[in-house]
């Protein structure tokens, strides 16, 4: 004959929580291994998660395991979580992606059609309508995102040197953090001028688009690229490639390349095309 054992009250919370412990750990290990999206700040995070989630949702189809849209507060953070292996893909610009090869990252596509270049853009009813040391007037605001951006920054200023416009020492240089933050100041008449790229002036209102005029551009360079982790398995990156260049085919696809506003989506690229980049 058998005889009933009462347990104690706490002894039985702590058999009911291991048990509930056991089970989740049972159901965690079940879950696949999650993809980290690392996208480089160029905009605000409210409009680059508009521009990337929907990406991001069609990535997680295609391998069949979450992914997760991440940015950062600013270039060099996320150039640090990049060189600390944080992400697992990452969009980013051509000058970077060149840092990011040394730690273990290697390009699969990058946007195709639209020349990789830097604008400069003024309001519309601005009297600039020409680019040049003469044609600037003293003390001239300019605004950019960041000093890593590299189409907006880097090549636009490199333009400017080129035409004897010495940027730091002939103009008054802001930098806003991001690439629509750089053009509503130039909208807002906080800066007279703004150094940034297509893709961003198309993102913005209309009524901001038509508030702006381009005044100049760089000579191109190789575009954006997307690139994944070394340990990421061959098959898993060649899913992803098939993802991003096969875009354009589907209705769906093109829906995501509309958020992106990538109007001919991605083709292959190979890391030879990146050699050239320099600041």
């Amino acid at each position: 004959m058998y005889q009933k054992v009462r347990l104690p009250r706490s002894v039985l919370r702590w058999l009911a929580a291991a048990a509930l412990i056991a089970i989740s750990s049972a159901a965690a290990a079940r879950q696949p291994h999650y993809y980290r999206f690392g996208v480089l700040p160029l905009q605000s995070p409210t409009m680059l998660a508009g521009m990337f989630l929907p990406l991001t949702d069609a990535l997680q189809q295609a391998l069949h395991r979450p992914v997760q849209f991440v940015t950062a507060p600013n270039f060099a953070a996320f150039m640090r979580r990049v060189r600390r292996r944080e992400y697992d893909i990452i969009y980013l610009n051509p000058l970077l992606y060149t840092r990011a090869r040394r730690w273990g990252y290697h390009v699969i596509v990058k946007v195709a059609g639209e020349p990789f270049a830097g604008i400069l853009v003024v309001r519309r009813d601005s009297p600039i309508r020409a680019l040049g040391g003469e044609t600037l007037p003293p003390g001239l605001r300019i605004g950019f995102p960041d000093p890593n951006a590299y189409a907006a920054t880097i090549m636009t200023r490199q333009y400017m040197e080129a035409r004897g416009i010495h940027v730091n020492r002939d103009l008054k240089v802001k930098y806003f953090g991001s690439q629509d933050s750089a053009l509503m100041a130039v909208y807002y008449g906080m800066v007279n001028m703004a150094g940034t790229w297509m893709p961003s002036l198309r993102s913005m209102p209309q009524r901001v688009q038509q508030a702006l005029r381009v005044i100049a551009q760089t000579p191109p360079q190789p575009q954006m690229p997307i690139a994944v982790r070394d340990d990421m398995p061959a098959r898993e990156a060649g899913r992803i490639r098939n993802l991003l260049t096969h875009l354009t085919m589907t209705s769906s696809g093109r829906a995501v390349l509309r958020h992106l506003g990538f109007k001919r989506g991605f083709v292959v690229a190979h890391n030879n095309e990146y050699d050239g980049v320099k600041p």
